[in-house]
């Protein structure tokens, strides 16, 4: 990983110089308004073909965990084309994953701009969410929900941020709708499942998880979600079996005392 970001670190610089180049030309004569936007669409094309290898390189960087790169690439990349809403909502993206919250919030309200984008709106969602403001990440999947009251991103973002409000059955609500159409939608049984086990209902959402958690390509967060089911319940020896599937001995400590709390403060 380390020779990995060394590379992108020296394609990151070479870039900057390259970047540096591309400049969009003044027209010198006079030009009709119908003629100064076939040439700025022309130019725009022109700008974009050349930035492809700093974007290609920017989501490679990101793939690979080297958040930093990716950031300076975007950067890069928006200084050639600043009004590429979906492009501002990739580098808003990838700022959310280096917890620079602030800037993405600036970013996604920028790709918003005066016509709300869904992606724009499901990222400030997941902001809120991370920085523990559900009311504000609600209204914000709200208004994604209004725009496609059926995808399943919008209604699960919406079931998280219920979720943290101690809204269970609401979310509960959310999560079954995405499986209405998508039965087999392993984030929305998941999401579901732990509801359950947030609003008490333990046996509903074991039968959720543990034909899940059986199979051989269940991811860790299914597994860990039953350990914590298993913990509010107050069986630690299952939730310890579970946790160290994944995890090692101090992982799995933190998990049990965190279970304990939280079965504490459990109503």
């Amino acid at each position: 990983m380390t020779d990995a970001k060394s590379r992108f670190g020296r394609t990151v610089r070479a870039l900057f110089l390259i970047s540096a180049s591309i400049a969009l030309a003044d027209c010198a004569v006079a030009s009709t308004p119908a003629k100064e936007a076939a040439e700025k669409s022309a130019q725009d094309v022109v700008v974009r073909e050349q930035l492809l290898p700093v974007l290609r390189l920017a989501r490679a960087a990101r793939d690979a965990g080297d958040l930093s790169s990716a950031v300076n690439l975007y950067r890069t990349a928006l200084n050639g084309q600043p009004d590429d809403a979906a492009l501002t909502v990739e580098f808003a993206d990838t700022l959310q994953d280096a917890g620079a919250f602030d800037e993405a919030i600036n970013a996604y309200n920028k790709a918003n701009g005066k016509m709300p984008r869904l992606d724009g709106l499901l990222g400030l969602a997941r902001v809120h969410l991370a920085l523990g403001q559900a009311d504000k990440a609600l209204g914000f999947a709200e208004q994604a929900r209004a725009l496609a009251p059926t995808e399943s991103r919008v209604l699960i973002t919406r079931g998280v941020a219920l979720d943290m409000l101690g809204r269970h059955p609401e979310a509960q609500g959310s999560y079954r709708a995405v499986l209405e159409v998508q039965p087999r939608s392993v984030a929305a049984r998941n999401d579901l499942a732990l509801s359950l086990a947030l609003a008490g209902q333990y046996p509903e959402a074991l039968d959720i998880l543990t034909p899940m958690a059986k199979s051989t390509t269940a991811p860790p967060r299914v597994r860990q979600n039953l350990a914590l089911v298993y913990g509010l319940m107050g069986n630690k020896a299952r939730a310890t079996e579970l946790s160290r599937v994944d995890l090692d001995k101090e992982a799995t400590e933190a998990n049990l005392r965190f279970f304990d709390y939280a079965r504490s403060e459990m109503p």
